[in-house]
């Protein structure tokens, strides 16, 4: 097996839907070969290495949800296509969202003193900045 991450599996239980985070590993080809059959909880030997895992939980949300189908008897991970359907407000929502971050950005990390003494970062920093700028014009509702 190549790598691994967490992924949300669906599946049903006393015909009710419930979603949990699994350990999915994934072979060479990039191909679902196995997963933990126990949902897994964020742990660490530390807070920091807790706080570590629950970002990496964090971002299973990023991917398509799975869900755990029988086909020919064995048990197999399908990634669920759910195609929501966006109106204004999720637009409107995502550009108050990009502000939001924006703002946080700047506050935490675009007036902090380092910035002022490191050109490099204040740089890298700029591009971020632009960025976001960029994302939030091209939402444009």
């Amino acid at each position: 097996m190549l790598f691994w991450n967490y992924r949300i599996i669906k599946k049903i239980s006393q015909e009710q839907p419930i979603y949990t985070i699994h350990e999915v590993y994934y072979g060479p080809d990039g191909k679902i070969e196995g997963w933990t059959v126990e949902p897994v909880l964020p742990c660490g030997e530390d807070v920091d290495e807790l706080r570590e895992d629950i970002f990496y939980f964090l971002q299973a949300f990023r991917q398509p949800v799975l869900e755990l189908r029988e086909k020919d008897g064995k048990e197999e991970l399908v990634e669920i296509k759910e195609e929501q359907e966006l109106n204004r407000g999720h637009y409107f929502e995502f550009l108050d969202r990009t502000f939001v971050a924006m703002e946080y950005i700047h506050q935490f990390l675009g007036c902090h003193p380092v910035l002022r003494k490191e050109k490099k970062l204040r740089e890298m920093y700029e591009k971020i900045e632009k960025l976001m700028a960029d994302l939030y014009q091209e939402v444009g509702i």
